[in-house]
């Protein structure tokens, strides 16, 4: 599962709060979030988008109060020793020490035997995607056994340098806060995904909001192409 959690700012700025406490509260929905998938839904992977490479370019005092709250965040996940942690995105965009930082989360929990939270921050499809054909451009340049134009390119081969290689694509993707598009979301890993829009804020999504969610999901009659 895949989920867009928009609607923090909006939902602190309709309590008139600053924008930080809605983020704040969204991380709070997330832990919830979190125990409800490893209560008996069998979600294995779940990918949350926090922030995008367009978010990097909002005004420079919000972005460096928003992003300690994530790693700070992305840190009481890991300690916790229920998750394995993993990235979609460039971590090298944001600041050096909390790049490392996050990559230091990821590394701790990479022997936790549990189900596996990716965090997609910096993230942009586009930029996933252009990183990913670099990469296999790369690795055809250094073997020494591929002629230029000897191996014609798969959607496989390409798929095995995006950031998800490896992992199963998401069956659903839930968006909240009534916006009805993905925003350049995983659009090569979504091609074949259900789609859920929620109305409700993400700070207010709730388990019964999820279990909702889910129970539409299985109602569905899931196919591929047209």
């Amino acid at each position: 599962m895949a989920v867009i959690p928009d609607g923090n700012r909006r939902w602190a700025e309709d309590r008139g709060l600053p924008s930080l406490e809605g983020h704040r509260r969204g991380c709070q929905r997330t832990l919830d979030l979190l125990d409800r998938c490893r209560a008996g839904t069998g979600i294995e992977v779940l990918t949350l988008w926090t922030t995008s490479v367009e978010n990097l370019s909002r005004p420079r005092a919000e972005v460096d109060q928003g992003l300690p709250v994530i790693a700070e965040f992305v840190g009481h996940i890991a300690s916790s020793g229920q998750w394995r942690i993993g990235f979609l995105g460039d971590l090298d965009l944001l600041p050096l020490p909390m790049a490392a930082e996050l990559r230091d989360h990821a590394h701790r929990s990479s022997t936790v035997r549990g189900p596996l939270v990716n965090f997609a921050i910096a993230y942009s499809g586009q930029d996933e995607i252009t990183r990913a054909v670099r990469r296999l451009l790369d690795s055809r340049t250094s073997d020494v056994h591929l002629l230029p134009g000897q191996e014609p390119l798969s959607a496989g081969e390409l798929a095995r340098h995006l950031d998800t290689a490896g992992l199963p694509d998401p069956d659903l993707v839930i968006r909240t806060s009534g916006e009805t598009r993905l925003s350049g979301f995983m659009p090569w890993q979504t091609l074949h995904s259900e789609l859920y829009f929620s109305p409700v804020l993400w700070p207010d999504f709730d388990a019964s909001a999820l279990d909702e969610a889910l129970a539409d999901y299985r109602g569905r009659r899931q196919r591929r192409g047209l």
